[in-house]
C-alpha cells in the first residue's frame, strides 16, 4: 500500500511540473523561432511598423567621411546598414555604444554586403580629421564603417526625417542637440527595419539576428 501510495504521489507530481513546465516550454520555442524566422516589420511615418507598400524608403543624403570623402546615400544601395548618430567628445553613451556597434561589426567583418555609417551630431567640432582620429582610436576599418560630418541642418534634418531616431522637433540651430543611443537597421532597399539600443547586450544580439535575416531575405 505504501509503494502504491508513493508511486500515486510521484505520478502526480510529475504530472504538475509537466503542466507548469510545457507552456513554458512552447513559449521558448516559439519566441526561438519567431527570433530566428519572422519577417521584419517596416518602418512607416509616425513611428508606425507597416507593410512594405507602406514604408518610408531613406531620404538621399551627401556628407564627408573621416578620409576627406564625399559618401552619399547612393553608397549604401544594395547593403543592409546599421547607422547612429554620435559626437566624438561624448563621454557616456557614445563609447558604450561605439563598443557594442564594433562587436557586431566584428561579427560581419568578412561580409561585403553589410556596412556601418556613424553620423556626428556635432559637425562644429567633428572635422574629418577629428573623425578620422576616433576612428584610429576606436579601430574602426573605414572600408566597412563610415564616420561622416557635413551641415549641421542637414545631419539634423536627416536624423529627425530620415531615420526618425527622434520624436523632437528642432531646427538644426546653435542651441539644437540631438542625443540619441538608437542604432538604425536598413535594408538593401533604404527601408528601415528596426531599432536597437546601442548600449543593451541583449539589443546588440538582436541586430546581430536581424541582419542574418536580411541576408537571407
Amino acid at each position: 500500500m505504501n509503494k502504491l501510495y508513493r508511486y500515486i504521489l510521484s505520478s502526480w507530481k510529475a504530472f504538475v511540473v509537466l503542466i507548469l513546465v510545457l507552456p513554458l516550454l512552447a513559449y521558448t520555442v516559439v519566441n526561438w523561432l519567431e527570433n530566428k524566422y519572422s519577417p521584419l516589420p517596416y518602418k512607416g511615418i509616425d513611428d508606425n511598423w507597416v507593410s512594405k507598400k507602406n514604408a518610408v524608403v531613406l531620404m538621399p543624403f551627401s556628407f564627408i567621411d573621416q578620409q576627406h570623402k564625399v559618401y552619399n546615400s547612393d553608397a549604401i544601395k544594395g547593403k543592409i546598414t546599421v547607422a547612429n548618430f554620435f559626437f566624438s567628445s561624448c563621454p557616456t553613451i557614445c563609447p558604450d555604444m561605439f563598443r557594442h556597434i564594433k562587436k557586431v561589426s566584428k561579427a560581419y567583418v568578412n561580409a561585403s554586403d553589410v556596412k556601418f555609417v556613424s553620423f556626428t551630431v556635432d559637425p562644429e567640432h567633428d572635422t574629418p580629421e577629428r573623425l578620422d582620429a576616433y576612428g584610429k582610436l576606436n579601430d574602426i576599418d573605414p572600408a566597412q564603417w563610415k564616420l561622416l560630418t557635413g551641415d549641421k541642418k542637414d545631419l539634423y534634418r536627416l536624423a529627425r526625417k530620415g531615420f526618425y531616431i527622434t520624436a523632437t522637433e528642432g531646427d538644426g540651430g546653435p542651441e539644437d542637440f540631438i542625443h540619441s543611443d538608437r542604432l538604425v537597421l536598413i535594408d538593401r532597399d533604404q527601408f528601415i527595419r528596426g531599432y536597437y539600443d546601442g548600449t543593451s547586450d541583449k539589443d546588440i544580439q538582436l541586430l546581430i539576428n536581424d541582419i542574418k535575416k536580411l541576408q537571407n531575405d
